[in-house]
């Protein structure tokens, strides 16, 4: 859970999230050794002490909590890429990516350890409609969604939260690549665009101002575009072809005017020049982000992410060593 000044409602939300992960059923898997992990995100209010009290006195069978410190504000992405990256050090089964602001039912959670028993890497939520929330909150969200799914080829649905389920093996595959993903939420879905989509209603906070500002809403769509889309890059590409078309058209039409000595002195060359090296311009711009497409941004994406693997044993000697310690579930 990432939190930021949450400095009010943090512990009673911890006490409720332990109890509700204590008392769930056998048939949700009573094997699971629960971590609650708070990234306390540079909050300038006394989150952190909130934290400390919750921890002490949070102490059940199958559910610890911990908590870990940001120098400063880094950001609810940054925050979340912290927790991911220290559950999967820990060695988690997998982890549930949630909100600290009670915001995202906890109901959910079997469904998402559900969907992981049955063999799903990801699993998705995505939050329905609600007519308390803002009509600019529900515009821009299908705005976002939609750039996302059209200019970035994602089969990401609207109201695509990052309250996720993640695989603790594909983790441990992708963590070198977590820090460069852009967004969670893209990155995730461009990882499994398959995976399961579990649908809720958020619970929403009366009276709760989102710090989810407009201007974090932008940087985080530029993130995910400039992360996972050709277009923005390929764009100069375009507009340079079209540019050296509508030259040389211009160019043929100038040296007409000029033959027929309907054209100014020094018309001709002048819009020539201009337009031809205009499109010039933007046409090897097009190029250049080829290049940097292929090289750089691409580079920073995995290649392949390897789901499972199934190899042969050789030797008596060598199945006794490969076999596994039993042990339970650890979800963060």
């Amino acid at each position: 859970m990432p939190a930021y000044k949450e400095a009010d409602g943090i512990v009673p939300f911890l006490r409720e999230v332990s109890a509700y992960l204590q008392s769930l059923p056998s048939h949700v898997g009573s094997d699971i050794d629960w971590t609650i992990l708070v990234v306390n995100d540079g909050s300038p209010d006394q989150t952190e002490s909130m934290l400390a009290e919750a921890k002490s006195e949070i102490r059940f069978a199958h559910v610890s909590m911990d908590y870990i410190s940001l120098l400063r504000n880094f950001g609810h992405q940054s925050a979340l890429l912290a927790g991911l990256r220290t559950a999967t050090a820990r060695g988690a089964d997998f982890a549930i990516t949630l909100d600290a602001d009670g915001e995202h039912p906890i109901e959910l959670i079997p469904d998402l350890v559900r969907h992981w028993r049955d063999g799903a890497s990801i699993v998705h939520t995505s939050r329905m409609p609600d007519p308390r929330l803002s009509k600019f909150k529900g515009l821009s969200s299908r705005v976002y969604y939609g750039l996302l799914k059209k200019l970035g080829n994602l089969e990401i649905s609207s109201g695509m939260a990052d309250y996720k389920l993640w695989d603790g093996a594909l983790l441990r595959n992708i963590r070198p690549h977590l820090n460069t993903c852009g967004s969670t939420r893209a990155f995730a879905s461009w990882l499994s665009p398959e995976a399961p989509i579990v649908p809720y209603k958020q619970n929403v906070v009366e009276g709760r101002v989102s710090r989810f500002t407009l201007a974090k809403m932008v940087s985080l769509a530029l993130s995910g575009l400039v992360r996972y889309s050709e277009f923005p890059i390929r764009l100069a590409f375009y507009v340079g072809v079209c540019a050296l078309v509508i030259a040389t058209l211009m160019f043929v039409q100038a040296i007409a005017a000029f033959l027929m000595g309907t054209a100014m002195p020094g018309w001709t060359s002048i819009v020539a020049t201009i337009i031809f090296f205009g499109g010039v311009q933007c046409f090897l711009l097009g190029v250049y982000g080829e290049y940097f497409l292929r090289n750089l941004f691409r580079s920073n994406l995995p290649t392949f992410v390897i789901k499972s693997s199934v190899r042969g044993r050789s030797s008596s000697h060598e199945n006794e060593r490969d076999i596994p310690h039993q042990k339970s579930h650890q979800g963060h």
